[in-house]
């Protein structure tokens, strides 16, 4: 069909028809705009016509989705496993048997998606970054520039519950170091996401790339990720002793 077409722009340029007329031409027999442009363009140029850059597109939100996706991942159960981490550190005197078996398989079962969500989560940010560093436009793209915000958003929610319940404990008496302890690592794990993303938000590629701002917040991050896998494994121990454990509960 394409070759058709061709042939008939060929043709009517040769009997001395301007572009004008083959276009209207072509539109009343029902062709589309978009494969006139292509014929027309394909037997004038030796040269295809570039493709724009995808600023708001289904690849963008594809990798934007994504990235959040694995950022929400891997921050949750982070914070759950510092949790988890606290409350073996310091156990309530209330309770007068801890399994430490339990303790140790809800560690494993946290660490999985802090190790499988982590690095996803830095492989597609370092894909972005360097998408909207070639192309600054990709900064404000509209996917980007709202999930940015609900993250915002979450983040401030989270953060304000955090400080409410802070507060009431505090008004009430029943503050103790461990709460305290769980307090500040959701201040801290939910503030550091809220201040990247408000920077970053604020800030154009090149800024954030002369400020470092990227670098420093992944060195950061890979730091905490680092030492909550390393004490876990330390803590619940490795897939060996996982195995041998399970033979030893069969026997």
């Amino acid at each position: 069909m394409q070759q058709h077409l061709s042939d008939f722009i060929e043709h009517a340029r040769k009997k001395g028809m301007d572009h004008a007329t083959i276009r209207i031409l072509l539109i009343s027999a029902g062709w589309k705009e978009k494969d006139i442009a292509e014929a027309m363009t394909k037997e004038a140029l030796d040269m295809a016509v570039p493709m724009p850059p995808d600023t708001g597109g289904a690849r963008d939100a594809f990798f934007h989705l994504l990235n959040f996706a694995a950022l929400y991942t891997w921050v949750i159960a982070s914070i759950m496993l510092c949790f988890t981490y606290i409350e073996r550190l310091l156990p309530d005197a209330t309770q007068m048997f801890v399994d430490y078996s339990n303790v140790s398989s809800s560690i494993r079962w946290s660490l999985a998606p802090v190790i499988v969500a982590y690095p996803l989560f830095l492989w597609m940010s370092r894909i972005l970054i360097r998408e909207m560093q070639l192309h600054t436009e990709k900064a404000a793209s509209g996917i980007r520039r709202w999930l940015t915000y609900l993250t915002l958003f979450i983040a401030a929610a989270t953060l304000m519950g955090d400080l409410i319940t802070l507060v009431g404990y505090l008004l009430n008496g029943e503050l103790s170091i461990r709460f305290i302890l769980k307090v500040i690592v959701i201040l801290l794990t939910t503030g550091a996401v809220f201040s990247y993303y408000f920077i970053s938000l604020r800030s154009t590629p090149a800024e954030a790339k002369k400020s470092k701002l990227n670098v420093n917040y992944g060195y950061a991050s890979l730091a905490f990720v680092a030492f909550i896998i390393v004490y876990g494994i330390v803590i619940a121990g490795t897939p060996f002793t996982a195995r041998a454990e399970q033979f030893d509960e069969k026997r």
